[in-house]
């Protein structure tokens, strides 16, 4: 009887073994935002972040690169999706955020060589200020807009309003810091623009976060998230990786 039973519990161990120590793969959206996510090489910093969390606690990560609102979609509808990544802090239908991944400091840039845009009330109304549609404003752009004491000249992307400064078509324009510095060094059509721009006053730094939903799946994958972001440091990965993009 002794025998068999080694022979049991040994065949038990056997089989419960790869099943403990497996490491489960977390499907995640995202958009193309460089040099925070997109088709990087590393897929960008806050896929660097999701990955080593995860990576902490014993998973993998495969990451869809999709336009914005299939990403977002395909995270709350999709089964097998877990969520999506980056988000702003925002009551999100269907999703919960997580801890911080990283910063976005956003601000404006204005021709080299001009004064910094006056960033307060009074001084936001009197530029004329280009923004991207769809974009999250920075907290006093925001404010602005919604008293209606200045109207924003939306464009479609980055790039054209950093031509739009560089010709001094408009005043400043509002941008991510570090996306600005991203674009100076690697879009091609900017290339002629370089010394001509410049990043002004940061408006406001905003946390990024990983949406993750709301079915079980996601909020299983959330808490383990949670976990494994208290055991890596965001900030020192930050410095680390966009130190670099940063003039």
């Amino acid at each position: 009887m002794r025998s068999n039973a080694l022979l049991i519990a040994a065949v038990l161990a056997m089989t419960l073994a790869p099943a403990a120590g497996r490491a489960d793969e977390v499907r995640l959206t995202t958009l193309e935002w460089p040099p925070y996510s997109g088709s990087l090489p590393d897929n960008g910093f806050s896929a660097v972040v999701v990955r080593e969390a995860f990576k902490a606690m014993g998973h993998t990560v495969s990451i869809e690169v999709l336009p914005w609102q299939r990403a977002v979609k395909s995270a709350k509808d999709d089964a097998g999706i877990a969520g999506y990544f980056p988000e702003y802090p925002a009551e999100l239908d269907g999703f919960t955020l997580s801890e911080s991944i990283g910063d976005s400091p956003l601000g404006l840039i204005v021709p080299a060589g001009k004064p910094a845009a006056d960033v307060s009330p009074a001084g936001l109304s009197r530029l004329k200020l280009g923004v991207v549609n769809g974009y999250v404003n920075a907290k006093p752009v925001a404010e602005a807009l919604a008293a209606g004491t200045f109207k924003a000249e939306g464009v479609v992307d980055d790039e054209t309003n950093i031509k739009k400064v560089a010709a001094e078509r408009i005043d400043a324009a509002e941008i991510d810091r570090y996306v600005f510095a991203y674009l100076m060094r690697n879009a091609a059509a900017l290339a002629p623009l370089q010394g001509k721009v410049e990043f002004g006053p940061v408006l406001e730094s905003k946390t990024l976060h990983v949406a993750f939903n709301t079915r079980p799946e996601g909020r299983r994958w959330a808490a383990v998230f949670a976990e494994g972001l208290r055991k890596i440091d965001v900030g020192l990965l930050q410095k680390r990786h966009l130190s670099a993009a940063t003039p």
